[in-house]
C-alpha cells in the first residue's frame, strides 16, 4: 500500500463531546514520494468560534458562516481515504475528530492503518530539540507559511512524511530489522511498509564504512581516539600579551577571523587578570556583567596556559546546558581567535552514558514493557547510527522515561573491566580517554564533587581548575555531599525482580548450572522481596505520618518539609521498622550475591561455554546488586547511622499517594570540606560569574566557600551595556506590604499589577515568585482578569519543563510567563519578545527550608547575625539574578518591577540596590503614574523599533 492521506483538521475546541466541532479540514495525498493531490476546505461549526481558536488560527466566524458542513463532504474524504493509510501529526486528535463526525453524519468510522508523524519524527530524528510541526518545518526548510491552518500544517505533514520515510531508508539493515519488532506496540501501522523496505535492502544489501555492527547491533563506526586528534606540530603559543595585541586588539585580524567581534575593555581586563593569576598559583574571584564576554574571557588564558605549561585545564559550568553550549558554540569560537590548535573533551558523570551491554540486554528481555519504552528503543536504535558520544543529552527521549534511562545508563558496574564484551566499545571508557588526551576538559560542578568523593579518579588530575556560574558551587556541593531516597527507586527493582515468573525466576539458561542451588535461591529471593516490599511501604507510610501528624512547611515547590529530630520518640518508631528493613535488604543482597558467585564459578570452568543469554542475565543480576547496594548506602546512612553535621528532612507531595515521599540530608556547612578536600588539592582556581558580590564586595563568597585562609584575588568587570537608556528599576508605593494586609490581600493587589502592567506591556512578561503556592494563588486571580487575548504560562500548572514553558512563552504574541526559582537565572529570552520583568516578592529563601533553617541555627549558636549573614546576602545574588534575565545584549530593552516596597521601605533594601549598576533608573511612585511611565518608555520601544 502506498497511497498516503496526510490530513488536518482546525476545530473549536478539544471536545467533540461537548459540542467542538472541524471549522477547516484539509489532505494532501502522497504516493511514490511525491504529493500528488491537496484539498482544503472551511467547514460550518454551526457555532460560534472562541476567541482563543480565532487568534490561534486566525480563522473567524466570517470564513465558515457560508462554509460547507461536515455531512456535505464526507463522501469526498471517504472516497479519498478509501485504501489508504490515514496520517497526522498527533494521529489521535484528527483521527478521533473526523469518527466522531463521520458517526455524527451517519457513517462508519475508518478503521484502516495509521501513520502519526510525531511518533514517526521521534524515532527518525531523536535528537531534535522539539517535534512541534512547526519546528520541524524549519528545522527541514518545508514550506509552512500558516501554521495553525489545516491546509498549511496538512502540507507540512506530508512533507514531513516523505522525509521520515527518507531517513528510514538511509539506516541499516539491522536496524530497521531490530525496528519491525518493536511496531506491534506503537500507534503507527509501520510493520508492512518496513517489511516491503526490509526485502528491498535485503534484495540489494548496501554495506557502508560509517557504520559497525556487533552482538546484533548497528552503530556509528567510533575511530581510534588517536585518530581523531592531528599529529602534534611545533606550533608557536603566544603570552597572552603578544595575543591580545596581535589578534583581539587589532581590528583587522579580527575583522578576518570574526566579522562581527566588538572589542571589549571588560574582556580584555579579565584576560589579563586571569592570566596574573595563573602564573602567580593563586586564587581569583572575577565578578563579570552580562554582555562582558566573559566566557571568551577565561577560555583564552586556559588555552594559553594549557599550551604553554603542558597542563591540562578543567572548566566546569553550573548545568549540562550551558556544558554542552560551552562545546557547542564557544569553543568554536575560540578555534577562530587562536593561531595554535587545542584539543578539547567533554567529559560527564557516568550516568549521561549509554550502557550498551545493559541497551542489548533490555531489548533482548524487558521486564516492564510499555508504549513509552518502546519508542524510547527505537529512537535509541536509530540514534546509535547516529552519535558518537552516546551522551543523553543529545537524546530527546519520550516523556516519563527517566526510569528507563537508569536502566540502559553507564554505572559504576558498567563496563568496569575488559571482559565485558563491550568495553572497546564503550562510550564512558571513550570519553575518560578522551578526556586524558585533552588540554581543555569541560566538565560540570556535580562531576567535581563526585571526583572528589571518588578520590579524584573520575577526571583526569589536574591543578588547574575554572569555575562557570561559581554563585552556585556552595550549593552544588551541599547537594552532591548528601543524600535522597525514596519510595519508588527500590520498589522497582524489586518489581523488576519479582515480576518474573516464580518457576522461572532465573531462566533454564541459567538454572541448568546448578538447577537445585539456584532453584533454592530463586524462590528464597522471591520470598525475601514480598516480605521487603510490605516492609517498605509500612516505612514510607510511618514516615508520611511523622510529617503530616507534626508541624511541617511547604518549600517553595509547593511540597510538605520537616526537618527530623533524631532523639524524637516518633522518628525512633520510625526506626524501628527501618531495622526490620535492614535484615531483609541484607538477606537480598546476599542472596543475589550468591548466585553471580556462583554463576561466574560456573564460567570459569573449562567445560561449560557461556551461551550470549547466559551472559545477558548474569549483567543483568550485576545491575540488580548494584542498584540495591547504592539503595542500601543511603538508606543506612540516611536512617541507620546518621552523621552529627548533617541536616535531615522529609519531603511529601501534598497530593498523591502516602508513599510519595522523600528523605534526604546534606552538610549543614561545606567550607571546611571545600577548604580542605577540594580548594587545597589546586593550585590556580579562577571563580568567575556575573553574580558574585554583594554590595559590590567578595567577602560573602569567600566566606561561604572556605576561602578565607588562601591567596584570593579579586576583580568586577562592569557590564559595557548603557543601563541608562536600556532598563528603568520601578516599584509601586501603594503597593501593600505583607506583613500588614496579609497573604491573601498581597496576591490580590499582586495580581491587579500584573493586570495593569500586561494591558501597556502587551504581555511579554516574566513575573517571579518565590513560592509555587503563591504563583498558583495569583494565576488564578489571572485567569479571571485577563481576557483571552492574553496567553498565561505557569510553572507546575502547564509544565514543570522550563524549556517548554519558555517556547511556550515566546510562540504567543501577549503572553506572560510566571515561574519560580528555576526561573530566576538561567533563562535567556532574546529581544522583543521579553520586555518586563516583575518580581512578585524580594527572593529569600524560605525560613523552614531544612538546609537554609540549620545554617540559620548554626550561625546563631556562634553568635552571629542570620539574616545579615546568610539570608539577606542570599537574596541579593538571587535578585541580580532575577534582573539579569531581561538586558542579555546590547539591544534589549526592558523594565524591572519589584511588587516588594521592602526594597525602600527597610535599611537592608539598599543591599539590592546598590547591587545593580549605578546608573540605572530607579522609580518609586504610585501605580497610575508608573503605569503613565510605561506607557511612555513602550511608545518610545515600539517607535525605535519600527525606526529600525
Amino acid at each position: 500500500m502506498t497511497r498516503f492521506v496526510v490530513l488536518d483538521v482546525e476545530t473549536t475546541g478539544v471536545a467533540f463531546s461537548k459540542g467542538d466541532r472541524i471549522i477547516q479540514l484539509a489532505y494532501a495525498v502522497v504516493e511514490n514520494g511525491e504529493i500528488t493531490d491537496n484539498y482544503a476546505t472551511y467547514l460550518n461549526p454551526d457555532r460560534a468560534i472562541p476567541p482563543f481558536i480565532k487568534t490561534l488560527t486566525n480563522i473567524t466566524d466570517e470564513h465558515v458562516v457560508h462554509a460547507p458542513t461536515f455531512d456535505s463532504i464526507a463522501p469526498t474524504l471517504l472516497q479519498a481515504l478509501e485504501g489508504a493509510y490515514f496520517v497526522a501529526h498527533n494521529v489521535e486528535f484528527d483521527l478521533n475528530f473526523i469518527n466522531e463526525e463521520l458517526i455524527h453524519a451517519g457513517y462508519t468510522p475508518f478503521q484502516g492503518p495509521l501513520l502519526d508523524t510525531v511518533e514517526l519524527a521521534r524515532i527518525a530524528f531523536p535528537t531534535e530539540d522539539s517535534f512541534r510541526l512547526s519546528e520541524l518545518s524549519e528545522r527541514f526548510d518545508m514550506a509552512h507559511t500558516t501554521p495553525h491552518r489545516a491546509d498549511s500544517d496538512a502540507n507540512a505533514t506530508a512533507l514531513l512524511l516523505m522525509e521520515i520515510f527518507q531517513t528510514f531508508e538511509t539506516l541499516p539493515l539491522l536496524t530497521l530489522q531490530q525496528l519491525e519488532k518493536l511496531t506491534p506496540a506503537l500507534k503507527s501501522d509501520l510493520g508492512a511498509w518496513l517489511s516491503e523496505l526490509i526485502a528491498k535492502k535485503t534484495s540489494h544489501p548496501h554495506f557502508t564504512e560509517e557504520i559497525d555492527t556487533y552482538r546484533g547491533l548497528a552503530f556509528k563506526k567510533q575511530r581510534l581516539i588517536d585518530e581523531e586528534e592531528d599529529e602534534e606540530t611545533s606550533e608557536v603559543v603566544p603570552t597572552v600579551d603578544t595575543l591580545l595585541q596581535q589578534t583581539l586588539m587589532n581590528d583587522m585580524s579580527m575583522a578576518d577571523k570574526m566579522p562581527a567581534y566588538e572589542l571589549r575593555e571588560g574582556q580584555i581586563d579579565m584576560i589579563r587578570f586571569i592570566d596574573k593569576v595563573f602564573k602567580e598559583d593563586s586564587i581569583g574571584l572575577i565578578e563579570a556583567g552580562t554582555g562582558t564576554g566573559k566566557t571568551l574571557g577565561y577560555l583564552i588564558p586556559a588555552a594559553i596556559f594549557a599550551k604553554r605549561s603542558n597542563e591540562q585545564v578543567v572548566i566546569s559550568t553550573e548545568t549540562i546546558q550551558l556544558q554542552d553550549q560551552l562545546l557547542k558554540n564557544e569553543l568554536s569560537t575560540l578555534k577562530k581567535v587562536l593561531p595554535f590548535s587545542i584539543k578539547t573533551a567533554l567529559l560527564k558523570g557516568r550516568g549521561h552514558y549509554l550502557c550498551l551491554q545493559k541497551f542489548e540486554n533490555l531489548l533482548h528481555k524487558d521486564p516492564m514493557p510499555s508504549y513509552d519504552r518502546t519508542l524510547s528503543k527505537a529512537q535509541i536504535l536509530v540514534w546509535l547510527t547516529m552519535t558518537d558520544s552516546g551522551d543523553v543529552e543529545e537524546l530527546n527521549l519520550a516523556s516519563g522515561n527517566t526510569r528507563f534511562w537508569y536502566e540502559i545508563a553507564s554505572d559504576a558496574k558498567s563496563c568496569a573491566n575488559p571482559s565485558c564484551p563491550w568495553f572497546t566499545r564503550c562510550y564512558y571508557q571513550r570519553a575518560k580517554k578522551k578526556a586524558k588526551q585533552a588540554d581543555l576538559i569541560i566538565t560540570n560542578h556535580s562531576l567535581l564533587f563526585t571526583d572528589m568523593v571518588a578520590d579524584h579518579q573520575v577526571i583526569p588530575k589536574y591543578a588547574t581548575l575554572i569555575v562557570d556560574e561559581a554563585h552556585h558551587l556552595e550549593e552544588t556541593a551541599t547537594r552532591q555531599l548528601g543524600e535522597k531516597l525514596d519510595y519508588l527507586t527500590i520498589t522497582q527493582v524489586l518489581n523488576d525482580v519479582t515480576s518474573r515468573d516464580k518457576v522461572e525466576w532465573l531462566p533454564e539458561a541459567i538454572t541448568k548450572l546448578a538447577p537445585e542451588y539456584m532453584q533454592e535461591k530463586a524462590e528464597n529471593i522471591t520470598r525475601v522481596s514480598t516480605d521487603f516490599k510490605q516492609e517498605w511501604n509500612d516505612l514510607f507510610i510511618q514516615m508520611n505520618h511523622y510529617v503530616t501528624r507534626g508541624t511541617a512547611g511547604k518549600n517553595e515547590t509547593g511540597r510538605l518539609s520537616k526537618i527530623i529530630e533524631l532523639s524524637d520518640q516518633k522518628w525512633l518508631n520510625v526506626r524501628e521498622t527501618a531495622a526490620r528493613c535492614e535484615h531483609l535488604f541484607k538477606a537480598l543482597l546476599i542472596t543475589i550475591h550468591d548466585i553471580i558467585q556462583k554463576i561466574d564459578d560456573a564460567f570459569e570452568q573449562d567445560e561449560v561455554h557461556p551461551t550470549n543469554e547466559q551472559r545477558r542475565e548474569r549483567e543483568w543480576l550485576h545491575s540488580i546488586l548494584y542498584q540495591i547496594e547504592s539503595q542500601y548506602m543511603a538508606f543506612n546512612h540516611l536512617i541507620l547511622q546518621p552523621q552529627e553535621n548533617d541536616v535531615y528532612w522529609l519531603e511529601v507531595e501534598t497530593r498523591g499517594p502516602k508513599q510519595s515521599i522523600s528523605i534526604q540530608s546534606s552538610p549543614i556547612t561545606v567550607a571546611d570540606r571545600l577548604a580542605d578536600d577540594f580548594f587545597t588539592h589546586k593550585k590556580r582556581i579562577i571563580l568567575t560569574s556575573a553574580t558574585l558580590t554583594v554590595n559590590n564586595k567578595f567577602n560573602y563568597m569567600i566566606q561561604r566557600l572556605g576561602l578565607e585562609d588562601f591567596p584570593v584575588k579579586t576583580k568586577q568587570v562592569a557590564s559595557p551595556f548603557s543601563w541608562s537608556d536600556q532598563v528603568a528599576l520601578m516599584v509601586p508605593e501603594d503597593m501593600p506590604l505583607i506583613q500588614d494586609a496579609g497573604e491573601e490581600a498581597y496576591i490580590e493587589a499582586a495580581a491587579l499589577q500584573i493586570y495593569r502592567t500586561a494591558q501597556v506591556t502587551k504581555g511579554k512578561m516574566l513575573v517571579l515568585f518565590t513560592s509555587y503556592d503563591m504563583l498558583k494563588r495569583t494565576y488564578a486571580h489571572l485567569k479571571d482578569m485577563l481576557d483571552d487575548s492574553f496567553m498565561i504560562v505557569a510553572q507546575g500548572i502547564h509544565t514543570k519543563s522550563r524549556s517548554k514553558l519558555t517556547k511556550n512563552f515566546q510562540q504567543f504574541e501577549q503572553s506572560i510567563l510566571l515561574g519560580t526559582s528555576s526561573f530566576w537565572e538561567g533563562v535567556d529570552i532574546p529581544g522583543s519578545d521579553l520586555s518586563c520583568i516583575l518580581m512578585a516578592r524580594l527572593p529569600f529563601s524560605p525560613p523552614n527550608d531544612p538546609v537554609f533553617k540549620k545554617r540559620s541555627d548554626s550561625l546563631k549558636e556562634q553568635g552571629d547575625s542570620p539574616f545579615m549573614k546568610l539570608a539577606l546576602p542570599q537574596a541579593v545574588i538571587r535578585f541580580k539574578q532575577g534582573f539579569g534575565r531581561l538586558i542579555r545584549r546590547s539591544t534589549d530593552k526592558g523594565v524591572v518591577i519589584v511588587l516588594d516596597r521592602r526594597l525602600v521601605t527597610t535599611r537592608y533594601g539598599k543591599s539590592f540596590i546598590n547591587s545593580l549598576p549605578k546608573e540605572i533608573p530607579f522609580i518609586q511612585e504610585s501605580m497610575d503614574i508608573l503605569e503613565d511611565h510605561l506607557t511612555d518608555w513602550f511608545n518610545d520601544l515600539q517607535e525605535n523599533e519600527n525606526g529600525e
